[in-house]
């Protein structure tokens, strides 16, 4: 019997030892890092779980927790995610030396994108990231960007008279709910040209459903436990439900590429560049070429189509939600965006390209101001892959780092006042006077948001047309708070009540 226990022991000992022969130099980089974060302070924490308790608290908790931590700590500070640990960042000077470094993103919150968006470009790093982006830049064109105001102004036409039926029974209703359905719209249009009356059936298209559902559970994902460990997510309902849906969406997808690089082949002509037809974000990728002369795969297409559905309905809606929201609360604000949208549409029934660069200032500079007090992206995660020195402290590779785009934009040292609602904080005079990194909605240097004019465009139109149609104002008898996650967004919707003009 001791024997067996002897023989046993030995085994594990040596399995333990290859173990860490194997995986010495990660552990030599995991004990530098640490050693490095030492430089920076951080709250008293659990030896194994870290601050992992305070991370995964109700959302509006956590929050109020990080903005307290960050009025505190100035400028970084550590929380360990269990044994892992990560430097937090709130201020210009160490998110411009970040972001600016050749730092790819992180590999742990956006790991768990990766079955969903494979490697789209949200997700993927070094070489393929870079030949990706230069492929994709032309579906980003300006040139492209104009042909989408056409979408843009039929998809707020369709909510246009949706809404007409709640300004006649003046009940007051949920209008981020009805921004989803709209930026799923213009989505589904600009990137297959798919027209399936997502914002008037009165069932969801699967897809749809599929998308909406994917979204929500990678929310839920960020405040549970279970969620931090792959192999244990999956064994939940929840981690289950969100690999089925990822399978469906990823079938859905690949049926399209497939039918259009079907109709390319058998009609070259109808994808001349003389064409009258406008051209899809699935038309333009397939017929991008590489300086080797290579297309993207289909499997890469799809990654990129399941990259811009989830980074263009969501972040885009939520956008659209507090820059009403605001205008709502905001009276005076919304006159002054209404007078622009006067100036163009007593004229017209649409908004053109020229409208959207030279008429509508102010109403640039009210989204500006909404994204600033609602960080649509509230953080975004970088892992260095070399050294970089930091507030005069040297990090090594490996280190993870969280950017906190919505504590940059709400440090009263640089927004006097920062709670409350002032566009003209964007004057082009205004905006001179400040660092360029304390105001990164989009992120900035080379991985900024490739879809970001794309995103204005969509912003510009759909809050023209609607202030031109309507007054809005605020349902006293509903109370808006904020969800923090990967996407901002108002927790149980904003209610609004309308009045037709």
């Amino acid at each position: 019997m001791i024997s067996i226990f002897i023989t046993l022991l030995t085994i594990f000992i040596v399995l333990v030892v290859s173990l860490i022969l194997q995986r010495r130099d990660d552990i030599r980089q995991y004990l530098e890092i640490c050693k490095a974060l030492k430089q920076f302070p951080s709250p008293p924490k659990h030896w194994f779980f870290g601050h992992l308790k305070e991370l995964t608290q109700p959302n509006e908790q956590c929050v109020q927790m990080l903005e307290k931590r960050s009025t505190e700590y100035k400028t970084c500070f550590v929380h360990w995610y269990g044994l892992y640990p990560f430097l937090f960042c709130n201020n210009a000077d160490a998110a411009r030396t970040i972001i600016k470094s050749s730092a790819p993103k992180g590999d742990w919150s956006y790991a768990w994108l990766k079955t969903w968006l494979g490697d789209g470009l949200i997700v993927v790093n070094g070489n393929k990231w870079g030949r990706n982006r230069r492929l994709l830049t032309n579906a980003f064109h300006f040139d492209i960007l104009k042909s989408y105001v056409s979408i843009h102004n039929r998809c707020t036409d369709v909510l246009i008279q949706k809404w007409n039926k709640h300004a006649d029974n003046h009940a007051s209703f949920n209008l981020y709910e009805d921004m989803k359905l709209l930026a799923f719209d213009v989505i589904l249009q600009s990137a297959f040209s798919l027209k399936i009356d997502c914002q008037t059936a009165h069932e969801r298209h699967p897809y749809v459903n599929a998308v909406y559902q994917l979204s929500y559970l990678i929310t839920e994902r960020l405040f549970r436990i279970t969620g931090y460990v792959d192999w244990l997510y999956r064994l939940t309902e929840s981690g289950r439900r969100y690999y089925r849906l990822c399978k469906f969406v990823h079938q859905f997808t690949e049926k399209i590429i497939r039918e259009k690089r079907q109709l390319l082949k058998e009609n070259t002509n109808q994808y001349d560049s003389n064409q009258k037809r406008r051209l899809d974000f699935i038309d333009i990728i397939l017929q991008t070429r590489d300086e080797d002369g290579n297309c993207l795969s289909d499997k890469e297409i799809n990654d990129e189509i399941n990259t811009f559905m989830f980074a263009g309905h969501d972040t885009t809606s939520s956008a659209l939600s507090w820059t009403l929201y605001c205008l709502a609360k905001n009276p005076e604000h919304q006159a002054k965006v209404r007078e622009e949208a006067d100036a163009i549409l007593n004229h017209k029934d649409d908004l053109e390209w020229d409208d959207l660069n030279n008429k509508l200032a102010y109403t640039l500079m009210c989204i500006k101001e909404a994204m600033r007090l609602y960080a649509v992206v509230p953080n975004i995660e970088r892992k260095l892959d070399d050294y970089v020195e930091i507030n005069g402290k040297v990090l090594p590779p490996g280190t993870h780092i969280v950017i906190q785009l919505y504590i940059l934009a709400r440090r009263s040292e640089i927004w006097p006042e920062p709670d409350r609602f002032n566009p003209l904080r964007f004057s082009e005079e205004n905006i001179q006077k400040r660092d360029a990194y304390d105001y990164i909605p989009f992120s900035a240097g080379p991985r900024n948001c490739i879809g970001k004019n794309f995103a204005l465009e969509e912003l510009k139109i759909v809050l023209a047309k609607i202030i031109y149609n309507y007054e809005i104002e605020l349902d006293p008898a509903r109370q808006v708070t904020r969800y923090y996650s990967v996407i901002s967004q108002p927790t149980d919707g904003i209610w609004i009540k309308i009045k037709r003009r």
